[in-house]
């Protein structure tokens, strides 16, 4: 468990008056998988909104990381006294570097409030992978995918399988897998940060007060939290398979949201961490038509809120979402081949071969028996389903957008989404 800093690329943009990172710097090794980056960015013309972290790819990259600027620095307000800038230009972040590849590329960006991003670094590492010697029995199947794609019916399915432990009441959800690896990526790697200011000092005096006590915190007490963790995981999903007499239990499945609040774990850093503490997990990346995606939300949104006028709405729902699909689209440009597709629309009209392709995929009995059993599940809608559809069919939940929007809007949906519908497979 280790990392190094092999090159850092600063790079010249005229929208910013000045940056500076102050650490990491070039040649760092550490052996722990935090990155602590530290430094300034002055854009007195067009403020910053917010920074950010991305994992860079050939032709994508995916968000780790946001963070805003969170330090007064007032030696860089007397070193640009010709400039009007906020004292409040430093910045000091953390970064779960646990399961980077091998010469991973980070980009810095800044977010301008006028929605200008500028790529301020790019930061290469090279890392050893982290290993805390626990074996599991039970593996992760990780569900990546935005809200109203049928990920309940999916989860539903997936529960019905008996090598498959999740959740067999509505809304068919077990967040333990999150929980836990929430509190690797916050609260192990550092423990002091999530104290307050005062206590935050005593736990540094007393416990970070030399080299020694710092790597028993960074190595030794990381790999034990890792270690429990995973334990914890493992008690929890196999108490679950008991209760639902499940003799053959080989996974055990979550779902994995685009956006849970602040400071919580992103898709990337999510199925980084699993893929690197579970060599054995799967990922199924759930899509559906972006246009009947946005729909399904504004009926749902609707249902309980009896201010909301439907027809009114519809000419700007879409743009709620695009920077979501569009980030949506990115992972799965970055991470498509350890992962299995699946589309909404073939999950409800070939449910036979979707399941059987699923199930191939995850090594778990796939004959026609075990499909038939579970497929057969789709048309059964209980009471409590009935909350959650926003279509009174299948077949009405596909293609909606061509039956609930002028053409007019039917462009305008089709144009926004138009590269993610194409990626997908989705005619545009």
């Amino acid at each position: 468990m280790s990392y190094s800093v092999l090159n850092i690329q600063t790079l010249a943009n005229r929208q910013i008056l000045g940056f500076h990172l102050d650490t990491p710097s070039q040649d760092l090794t550490d052996s722990s998988d935090q990155l602590l980056l530290t430094g300034w960015v002055a854009s007195p013309n067009d403020p910053i909104s917010y920074l950010e972290i991305r994992d860079s790819h050939d032709n994508a990259s995916c968000c780790l990381h946001t963070f805003s600027l969170n330090v007064e620095r007032p030696d860089v307000v007397n070193h640009l006294s010709n400039c009007t800038i906020n004292r409040r230009c430093g910045f000091t972040t953390y970064l779960t570097v646990l399961g980077l590849a091998d010469n991973s590329v980070l980009l810095l960006n800044a977010h301008m409030v006028s929605g200008e991003k500028v790529t301020l670094c790019k930061i290469t590492l090279n890392r050893t992978p982290t290993s805390t010697h626990f074996n599991p029995k039970l593996h992760p199947i990780i569900i990546t995918t935005i809200g109203r794609t049928g990920s309940t019916l999916l989860m539903q399915l997936l529960a019905k399988h008996p090598s498959i432990i999740a959740s067999n009441q509505h809304p068919y959800e077990t967040f333990a897998l999150e929980y836990w690896l929430h509190l690797v990526n916050h609260q192990l790697h550092s423990p002091h940060t999530f104290l307050s200011p005062i206590d935050q000092q005593r736990f540094e005096r007393d416990f970070m007060s030399n080299e020694q006590q710092r790597n028993w915190f960074q190595e030794k007490y990381y790999k034990k939290g890792l270690y429990f963790c995973q334990q914890a995981i493992e008690d929890y999903y196999h108490q679950i398979g008991v209760q639902q007499d499940k003799n053959n239990m080989s996974y055990f499945a979550e779902k994995i949201p685009y956006f849970a609040g602040a400071e919580t774990t992103t898709w990337r850093q999510l199925s980084l961490v699993v893929r690197e503490l579970y060599p054995y997990a799967r990922e199924i990346i759930l899509v559906r038509d972006f246009r009947d995606m946005v729909l399904s939300a504004l009926h749902f949104g609707a249902r309980d809120n009896a201010t909301i006028d439907l027809e009114s709405e519809k000419p700007t729902a879409y743009l709620n979402v695009t920077n979501e699909v569009s980030e949506f689209s990115q992972y799965y440009k970055c991470y498509q081949k350890n992962a299995l597709l699946v589309r909404y629309e073939d999950l409800l009209l070939d449910t036979t071969s979707t399941l059987r392709e699923i199930f191939t995929y995850l090594s778990i009995s796939a004959s026609d028996e075990s499909v038939d059993a579970i497929s057969c599940h789709i048309p059964q809608v209980d009471q409590s389903h009935q909350q959650h559809i926003t279509s009174k069919s299948v077949s009405h939940s596909i293609q909606r957008w061509k039956r609930e929007l002028i053409p007019q809007l039917q462009y305008k949906y089709t144009n926004a989404f138009r590269d993610n519908l194409n990626l997908f497979g989705y005619d545009a």
